[in-house]
C-alpha cells in the first residue's frame, strides 16, 4: 500500500469519527443524553466551565446538525463517499 493510500484512509476515518463522534457520545441537539458517555463525564466534572472542551462539544451538539442522527449519519456517509472517490 502506498503512503498516499494510507493518508487517504486515515483522513476518511478521521472525518467519519469527527462528524459522528459528538452525537454518538451523547452531545445531542436537545442537550446531553441521559446514560451516555457525555452524561458520565458531566457528572464527573460537575459545573462545566465556559470555554472548556466539554462546553465546546455541547455547543456542537446543540447548535449544529451534527447533534442529530441525520447529521451524524450524513458525516459518516460523506466520509465513505470521500474514501470511494479519492482513495
Amino acid at each position: 500500500m502506498a503512503d498516499e493510500d494510507k493518508i487517504c484512509e486515515i483522513l476518511a476515518a478521521v472525518f467519519a469519527a469527527g462528524t459522528g463522534a459528538p452525537y454518538l457520545a451523547g452531545f445531542t441537539s436537545s442537550g446531553v443524553a441521559g446514560g451516555s458517555i457525555a452524561a458520565a463525564i458531566q457528572a464527573a466534572i460537575g459545573n462545566v466551565a465556559a470555554g472548556s472542551t466539554f462546553a465546546y462539544l455541547q455547543s456542537i451538539g446543540a447548535a449544529t446538525i451534527l447533534g442529530t442522527p441525520l447529521g451524524a449519519a450524513g458525516g459518516v456517509s460523506s466520509a465513505a463517499a470521500y474514501y470511494y472517490m479519492y482513495c
